[in-house]
């Protein structure tokens, strides 16, 4: 079989290489950059570019060099400079002598070009399609339970081993009837924790570029460390909530685009790409849920994340609401990330005292 090369996203890579298998191809992936591809991407990526752009070229040179023949991405429409990654990728793996042609999943049809050009059978795609969105919204109710769970563990790493295992049980599902039963259980799993109750955990969201919240390499595994800290984050990037915005399911849902814009509306009236105006939107909507704070991700030099910044310090200041900025490129110190946020934490702590 063919073997096609999908960018990581996390866990959400489960999913995903799931819904490419109606294609007759092998989908090649990862959960998480490794810094071998990330090494290959800096050095054949412009200075610069996003450290997700080259991450994600990184990924398909690794793969082109194994043999990998077809790859894929999101592509865009929007302000943001994500709209002319495929091109670029493509003209530095056609300089490099690899042979590799990158899909983009755009707007130009009501089938994207991936699609058009496997021409999968109608039933078998349909089948493929309900065992991707299953296993999607599966991946978010664990997710869900992980943040949940981690800040008031016992044992530190409990949680991520029980993550780890039930992702591994549900990429052995092979249809709808054994997603859907092995979502049933996913409280069950996480019982098996050791939990303490003596301090409430603080809850924090995590809000910005999509790549960066998804990759645990790139974000210097946040969400671990945060869990460690004690605090309960909300990752506002979902892929199920995604795919009903890109579809237009659940309009009035609280995640719905309509309702983000007219959120964010006070703050930011018109797009400026990528996640931006969601960032503004659930800011504002941590604000007034009682969340103690947000962390703000993107990529240095990204402009729609780095456009609205100033934007959040904004509202932190109108709403008296702490907000951490971070920036993430291939020289950003582990060490460093982490003094950061356990800086930021100690704060929030000393705010939850005071209340």
């Amino acid at each position: 079989m063919t073997g096609l090369a999908i960018q990581p996203w996390g866990n959400y890579s489960l999913a995903l290489a799931a819904s490419v298998e109606c294609l007759r191809v092998t989908p090649w992936t990862q959960r998480a950059t490794t810094p071998e591809s990330l090494r290959l991407g800096v050095e054949a990526s412009p200075e610069f570019a996003c450290l997700s752009f080259k991450a994600c070229t990184g990924h398909f040179i690794k793969a082109s060099m194994e043999g990998v023949k077809y790859g894929v991405m999101v592509n865009s429409r929007g302000t943001c400079r994500l709209r002319y990654y495929r091109e670029m990728q493509q003209k530095i793996l056609k300089e490099r002598g690899l042979d590799m042609y990158i899909f983009g999943l755009g707007y130009d049809g009501f089938k994207p070009p991936l699609i058009r050009y496997f021409d999968p059978d109608l039933i078998p795609f349909l089948k493929c399609c309900a065992r991707a969105q299953q296993k999607t919204l599966t991946i978010d109710t664990l997710e869900r339970e992980a943040w949940r769970v981690r800040a008031i563990e016992c044992c530190p790493g409990d949680t991520t081993r029980v993550l780890n295992e039930a992702l591994t049980d549900l990429d052995r599902a092979r249809t709808v009837p054994q997603i859907r039963a092995f979502a049933r259980g996913i409280k069950q799993r996480f019982e098996q924790v050791p939990l303490q109750h003596d301090r409430p955990p603080l809850r924090v969201g995590l809000l910005g570029e999509a790549t960066l919240l998804r990759d645990r390499y790139l974000n210097h595994n946040l969400e671990e460390i945060l869990g460690g800290l004690g605090v309960e984050v909300r990752n506002f990037f979902l892929l199920g909530d995604e795919m009903r915005t890109i579809f237009r399911i659940g309009l009035f849902s609280p995640n719905s685009r309509w309702r983000l814009k007219r959120l964010a509306r006070p703050y930011l009236r018109h797009l400026v790409g990528g996640h931006a105006m969601d960032s503004v939107a659930h800011t504002l909507r941590c604000a007034r849920e009682g969340y103690d704070g947000v962390i703000h991700v993107g990529p240095a030099g990204c402009m729609p994340e780095v456009g609205v910044r100033p934007i959040l310090r904004r509202i932190s200041r109108d709403m008296n609401f702490p907000v951490l900025e971070c920036s993430f490129d291939e020289h950003t110190s582990h060490v460093g990330m982490v003094t950061r946020l356990e800086a930021f934490v100690d704060v929030l702590r000393q705010r939850q005292s005071r209340r």
